[in-house]
């Protein structure tokens, strides 16, 4: 073994001097060649003074082998354009390193120059082991930062050798580490460094003849990676630094200080795995610091794209994968959807994660003017700086209290799709809070305008799947419709021929009578069923609602099934026969949706110049989430066999009537709808 070490140690050394004579004698013709020249001439340097085996040759010899490496980095990064903060990241890795030689020289030097004494020198010697073992790693990080950041198709001789220089370190990685662990296999390595530095000429020689001139791009990922390898290479050095010296203490104070290393990482590790505002914030150091940029816009892209496409997973609805999508920039903690509705209010859509809902349960009026300003601009509000200014501008104005006094609102992002609002996106307050700069506002426009069109287009898509739906619904009812018809008629024929059967006047009454009143609801029902029945515009004119009540709880309806309460008459505008059956819809769904013994109570109240039109159950109530998602969509039923239809037909004939309605379920106790009207007059006469 000793014979393979002198031998690697020799032949290496001829090697790097002949490199180093040849990049000498091309200095003229090459830029940088005398800096790759020195390179080599250290190299040689050492492996020389290790056959001398004169301690302060070896240390003069390593000195000048680390120099001359690191002039050359340096100086080749200096020689051409680079980006400014590669440049500095560069400067700073090549300072810390020459740092680390030079304290490492000096250790080494100072039993030299001073008497010390025996446990002296072993602190100084485990000193020295410490500062080479975070030379290599600090060199690693140093290599694989250079690799990752330099352009292979501009640098292949560059990268060469910080391959050849990654190895070296790396290797002298494993040897200090070994040696601080106090295993015998380092003497092992020791005795092969030679024979790797020979076994790395030719790569050296091979990237000394390719073109030296290289770019520097600052690549984020290369960055997160040195800096996750410095800090497991600095636990590392931590925990064998700290082995070796409780071997050499022993006694009482090795387990004490055993137990307080283990406890100090145990609660490092759970602050940065239980404190999401600490990793904010240490993110947010390093960003600034390190980055150009704040984003990584091809990462943002990339998770954008899958974020708002994952359709594997059940467990987000399209509403919450766009809040998601656009949450995640920002790092906020929940975001909240709403839709624009009829130009002049705001529906809520979805949450996630969102803390407090109570404010969005119902309808938000807004100005038509304050929804138009945001689908022109595609202005990003920053609530809380509307809120420190108080309204003073123009356009901070028209910003609706409510939003303003949600406190958990941090910022509004419009979705905006060919100048037409789609809805707003509201960002609850980030871990860790800051003002929104330029780079946020502008990857925030371009997520929303994507947000938009995904929007819309699922939109479209399910009114393409409503329509198909309804158009199965009218297939399957085709044959029932024919049915229908003919019972119609056969009805009819019966009614009209029991005239003539006088025997028995009593029984040819009721007959009659019960033939009429079946013919009438069967032509009703065909009527209804029909595939080319066009739907009829509201005729609006003044309509007492009290007297439909009153009509709805007598006509067909089980005795004592509905209970009626009128606070005062009044008079409002809608369509009389569309309002009847309205509600006609929604007394039906209540009694069905009730126990059998349960009462449905209409109630009609004034309430701020609106007239209130209540249709209360004490049925089993209905989830937020299906009151959001699928109450007023056709086919969704809670109800054993139920079509769905009711609830759908009911909201579309009161707004088509310029009215409102609204829901309050509680599950486990019933359910109440809320019609309104405005007042257009009234009296004091109440039932």
């Amino acid at each position: 073994m000793l014979l393979l070490a002198y031998w690697g140690l020799f032949l290496s050394t001829v090697c790097y001097v002949a490199l180093a004579v040849w990049r000498v004698s091309i200095a003229r013709h090459h830029d940088g060649a005398l800096y790759l020249a020195a390179a080599f001439a250290g190299m040689a340097s050492w492996t020389g003074a290790v056959l001398t085996d004169i301690p302060s040759l070896v240390t003069a010899g390593e000195l000048l082998r680390d120099f001359g490496w690191l002039a050359y980095l340096f100086a080749t990064t200096r020689s051409y354009d680079q980006q400014d903060d590669v440049r500095r990241t560069i400067q700073r890795f090549t300072i810390l390193l020459a740092v680390l030689a030079v304290v490492r020289t000096a250790l080494l030097l100072a039993p030299t120059i001073i008497v010390i004494g025996v446990e002296a020198d072993r602190l100084i010697f485990l000193a020295t082991l410490v500062i080479r073992w975070t030379y290599a790693l600090v060199g690693i990080v140093f290599a694989h930062y250079l690799y990752r950041a330099t352009a292979s198709s501009a640098a292949s001789g560059f990268r060469l050798i910080v391959v050849a220089l990654g190895v070296v370190w790396a290797f002298n990685l494993n040897l200090f580490t070994l040696l601080l662990l106090g295993y015998r296999q380092a003497l092992l390595l020791s005795d092969l460094r030679g024979v790797l530095l020979l076994l790395l000429v030719p790569a050296f020689a091979l990237a000394a003849r390719r073109k030296e001139r290289w770019k520097v791009t600052l690549s984020r990922q290369a960055t997160t990676q040195s800096l996750l390898l410095v800090a497991i290479g600095s636990y590392f050095v931590i925990v064998s630094t700290a082995t070796r010296a409780l071997i050499w203490a022993g006694g009482h104070a090795a387990e004490l200080a055993k137990l307080l290393a283990a406890l100090s990482l145990t609660l490092l590790f759970l602050a940065f795995g239980f404190l999401p505002r600490l990793r904010a914030r240490v993110k947010a150091v390093l960003v600034r610091n390190l980055f150009e940029h704040r984003y990584d816009y091809r990462s943002e892209w990339l998770r954008f794209s899958s974020t708002i496409g994952d359709r594997t997973t059940s467990a987000l609805s399209p509403e919450e994968r766009a809040i998601r999508s656009i949450v995640d920039v920002t790092e906020s903690v929940g975001g909240a959807l709403l839709v624009a509705e009829r130009g002049d209010r705001l529906i809520l859509a979805g949450t996630w994660q969102w803390p407090a809902q109570s404010l969005f349960t119902h309808a938000l009026p807004v100005e038509a003017a304050w929804l138009e300003s945001l689908a022109d601009s595609a202005r990003i509000l920053t609530l809380d700086n509307i809120r420190a200014r108080g309204g003073n501008t123009t356009e901070d104005a028209t910003v609706p209290d409510w939003l303003l006094a949600e406190r958990h609102a941090w910022a509004a992002v419009p979705l905006v799709r060919s100048t037409r609002l789609v809805g707003i996106i509201l960002l609850g307050r980030p871990r860790l809070d800051r003002d929104l700069d330029w780079e946020d506002f502008d990857l925030l426009k371009v997520i929303a305008q994507q947000v938009a069109v995904h929007l819309t287009d699922a939109q479209g898509q399910l009114e393409l799947e409503e329509a198909r739906r309804f158009d199965e619904f009218n297939r399957r009812f085709a044959f029932i419709i024919h049915d229908l018809k003919n019972l119609v008629s056969q009805l009819s024929l019966v009614s009209s021929n029991a005239a003539e059967h006088g025997a028995n006047p009593k029984f040819q009454a009721a007959m009659a009578r019960t033939l009429e009143n079946a013919t009438s609801k069967m032509t009703t029902l065909l009527a209804r069923l029909s595939s080319d029945r066009a739907p009829a515009e509201p005729t609006l004119s003044e309509v007492r609602p009290a007297e439909l009540l009153l009509r709805l709880a007598r006509e067909n309806r089980p005795e004592g099934s509905v209970g009626v309460s009128i606070e005062q008459e009044c008079v409002i505008r809608a369509d009389e026969e569309q309002l009847l059956e309205a509600l006609g819809h929604l007394v039906t769904n209540a009694i069905e949706a009730s126990p059998a013994e349960a009462v449905v109570f209409l109630s009609l109240t004034i309430w701020e110049g609106m007239v209130v039109i209540a249709v209360e159950d004490q049925g089993c109530g209905m989830s937020p989430d299906f009151i959001r998602k699928e109450l007023f969509k056709p086919f969704a039923s809670t109800k054993q066999n139920g079509f769905g239809i009711g609830a759908a037909e009911a909201r579309a004939l009161v707004l088509a009537m310029d009215g409102e309605l609204d829901v309050v379920s509680v599950e486990g106790e019933g359910t109440r709808f809320l019609v309104r009207f405005p007042l257009i007059s009234s009296t004091d006469s109440g039932t």
